[in-house]
């Protein structure tokens, strides 16, 4: 493949396979988390240092390297199988064309519900050159990649993680209310546990005393009744004229002769 441009810049042999060279993570990333503001913030890398992208999130990474590509070759990139296992998924992306000359920017999705933890420096994905039959005659090129806030103007972030954030605040209104019936179970069954609380025969133990008494009071009710009635009677017995007269004599009628 003779060509006077170097494809990549740096280049380091430790990275080269059969027929792809790994492309490593630069020194600039962004994960899109949180659309409440309007301004983007890209993070900025120290040698070596890591950086989580959370479940469900989608993060940029600009690669460290730079592509040098001649009029006859294009390339295109790929994710590494180990990120692969872990949940994460490179977004499609279409290949570099004849004459690029700039940085890659990997568009990374954590499918996955753990975070995925990121080095710089390490290997992310794999560039393969594809070396076309002729010289491409067209001028047109993609404009140069140097940072990620050139390319990305407004804050981005997964469907997947506002959905997830709203199963997390649903499961945990479940969990309340689950607690919540546990609790009313449980004071249900306490109550229950009382002796005669709640007992239907207890209620009809109840109901039947109370007709006991109601009956007891009707038959005092009727005594009393019965002991007026006698009283009056006698009463009146003791008041009737002719009850006063009977045995005694009507006194003769005195007359004065003249």
């Amino acid at each position: 493949m003779p060509t006077s441009t170097r494809l990549i810049e740096p280049f380091d042999k430790e990275n080269l396979r059969g027929s792809s060279y790994d492309l490593t993570i630069g020194e600039e990333y962004y994960v899109g988390q949180d659309l409440s503001g309007t301004k983007l913030t890209t993070e900025k890398l120290e040698p070596a240092q890591a950086f989580w992208i959370p479940p469900h999130a989608v993060c940029f990474i600009l690669s460290t390297e730079t592509l040098n590509l001649p009029k006859g070759i294009s390339a295109r990139v790929s994710l590494r199988m180990s990120y692969i296992y872990d949940g994460l998924v490179l977004t499609s992306q279409p290949p570099f064309d004849p004459g690029y000359k700039g940085r890659a920017i990997f568009m990374l999705h954590n499918l996955s519900s753990e975070s995925i933890s990121m080095r710089r420096g390490e290997r992310v994905a794999t560039i393969e050159f594809l070396e076309l039959r002729s010289n491409t005659t067209l001028s047109k090129v993609h404009r140069s990649v140097q940072t990620l806030g050139g390319q990305i103007d407004r804050p981005l972030t997964s469907s997947l993680s506002k959905i997830a954030s709203q199963s997390r605040a649903a499961y945990n209104q479940v969990q309340v209310m689950t607690g919540q019936m546990f609790l009313f179970a449980g004071l249900i069954v306490a109550v229950l546990a009382v002796p005669g609380f709640f007992s239907f025969t207890n209620i009809l133990d109840r109901v039947n005393e109370q007709k006991a008494e109601i009956a007891e009071q009707k038959k005092q009710l009727q005594e009393y009744k019965d002991a007026l009635d006698a009283v009056k009677l006698r009463i009146n017995q003791e008041l009737d004229p002719k009850g006063k007269s009977q045995g005694q004599q009507a006194k003769p009628e005195s007359r004065v002769e003249g």
